[in-house]
């Protein structure tokens, strides 16, 4: 008789070890809308926005010819958003991104500017594994190409006016 008050108890404290760990789960709440936030902040999963702290641009490791005639046409950039309460690289739901390529450094007037709005950045945008990534292929107008090297600066432009840039990339230019 005793052993089976033991092997009864033991089951009437796993079955409410059992409840309290499903109430507990489900008190948790459920992620439903696309941004990974909902009504009650009891989600577990850290949202892909935020606001913009840094920008990183990774470019092609030369300047690429595109169309296969003689000269080269631009190059291909990747824009990785961060936010530092983030783990992984956010989207941008506001400002714009901006690239510029200069002759040899970036202490001149741009060649060339090209902006990229939040509607326009939406076209560019993947998630992946480590985040949101932008993928651009950039093609400059022949008029406009640099010469010797390309120097490359991406920012950020917040709609309150604030500028964040990338560390520039200096691509050269085969003779």
């Amino acid at each position: 008789m005793q052993r089976k008050s033991v092997r009864f108890f033991a089951s009437k404290q796993l079955f409410k070890l059992l409840a309290i760990v499903i109430l507990t789960q489900s008190l948790c709440g459920c992620v439903t809308d696309l941004d990974g936030v909902n009504e009650g902040n009891h989600s577990l999963i850290l949202s892909d926005v935020g606001s913009v702290d840094s920008i990183r641009l990774f470019t092609s490791p030369a300047v690429l010819n595109f169309d296969n005639n003689p000269g080269v046409d631009g190059f291909t950039a990747k824009i990785y958003a961060i936010n530092q309460d983030r783990p992984k690289p956010i989207k941008i739901n506001a400002g714009e991104i901006e690239f510029m390529v200069f002759e040899s450094t970036i202490e001149s007037e741009p060649l060339q500017v090209w902006k990229f709005d939040a509607k326009r950045l939406k076209q560019h945008m993947a998630s992946t594994q480590i985040g949101v990534v932008y993928d651009f292929r950039l093609i400059w107008d022949a008029k406009k190409a640099p010469k010797g090297k390309a120097a490359i600066l991406a920012q950020y432009r917040s709609v309150n006016g604030n500028v964040i840039k990338a560390v520039p990339v200096i691509l050269p230019i085969a003779p």
